[in-house]
């Protein structure tokens, strides 16, 4: 399953593989098509499909097999979860140029079979790798020949589009979870930033806030007033509150922080760019580093996040705060 895959690394990491299944495997796969699906139909111009959630319809032991795969694919820690979505395409249809970049609590990888017999070149319906968002250059290409395959992180950058087909066009697409990036993440960022009320905040920040308002663009100081409700509802002292606010506007060139209040400005800062923008696998990695070797933490809601964001089974490793 998935073996001798072919890695690709422009214009950003993927791979493809052909056959992607053992025949047995994909004769149960190709029959989920010839099931009595509830299938949605997507219409415009961007985005022609029909699709429908299959999860439920495939073996467990396989869909387990297949997470484990792709964890050694892709070489991330990715969870249990997997959710699988049958696709359809009637001739003349299409997809419009797009990223689906990981918003916080969804999938960060992504497997796209095609199921597709006696496919040939004037069909159409093929997969296209962009490197930018319009879409002027097609990098790579991958037709939809039966039983082949193309799997790839998701990120900003990860653009691709797939041209009008001629005829029918079939595929399953697999989404994989990250372990910093799940449904929990999305709900603790959520409650964190619920009912938000600046004008709660320290006054020691007043000075800071007046002078970053005057001279920052509103996009900035907002995301440092994050930071700071963050480290509010932590419970940590209002000094590292200061610091964290400043850290998102005009950081010190000595902080002040220990490291281990550095660490609760830095989760804070992180929780602040998953409300706002997208999970950021880079950072993420970056960040779960520098979070690595500290000490348990008394503050519960700040562990709490800690353990969600940063999982770490193994060692049941939280955040410290001084």
């Amino acid at each position: 399953m998935l073996a001798n895959p072919v890695h690709h690394l422009h214009p950003y990491p993927y791979f493809t593989v052909e056959p992607a299944f053992s025949p047995a495997v994909g004769a149960c796969l190709e029959g989920l098509f010839e099931q009595d699906l509830p299938w949605r139909a997507h219409g415009g111009s961007f985005y022609e499909v029909r699709n429908c959630d299959l999860t439920e319809r495939i073996d467990p032991n396989l869909l387990a097999a297949v997470v484990e795969r792709m964890r050694t694919l892709t070489g991330l820690p990715l969870t249990a979860r997997v959710a699988v979505t049958a696709q359809t395409m009637a001739p003349g249809q299409r997809i419009g140029v797009h990223s689906d970049r990981p918003l916080v609590g969804f999938e960060a990888v992504r497997l796209v079979a095609q199921w597709n017999r006696e496919w040939q070149a004037e069909d159409g319906g093929v997969l296209q790798v962009h490197d930018d968002a319009a879409g002027t250059r097609v990098c790579a290409t991958a037709a939809p020949r039966f039983n082949s395959a193309l799997g790839f992180i998701l990120h900003p950058g990860s653009y691709h589009s797939v041209t009008a087909t001629a005829k029918p066009r079939r595929t399953l697409v697999f989404n994989f979870w990250h372990v910093g990036n799940s449904p929990a993440l999305a709900d603790a960022v959520k409650a964190l930033f619920a009912r938000m009320q600046f004008d709660g905040l320290p006054s020691l920040l007043d000075p800071l806030r007046v002078a970053a308002e005057q001279s920052l663009p509103e996009q900035q100081t907002y995301r440092a007033l994050l930071v700071a409700t963050a480290l509010q509802r932590w419970g940590l002292p209002e000094r590292v509150i200061r610091d964290g606010y400043q850290s998102a506007t005009v950081p010190p060139e000595s902080p002040g922080t220990d490291s281990a209040a550095a660490a609760a400005v830095a989760l804070a800062q992180w929780a602040a760019q998953l409300y706002i923008d997208d999970f950021d696998l880079a950072q993420w990695q970056r960040l779960n580093v520098a979070l690595a070797p500290l000490q348990s933490t008394d503050r519960a809601s700040l562990a709490a996040f800690c353990e969600v964001a940063f999982p770490d089974p193994r060692q049941g490793r939280r955040v410290a705060t001084g």
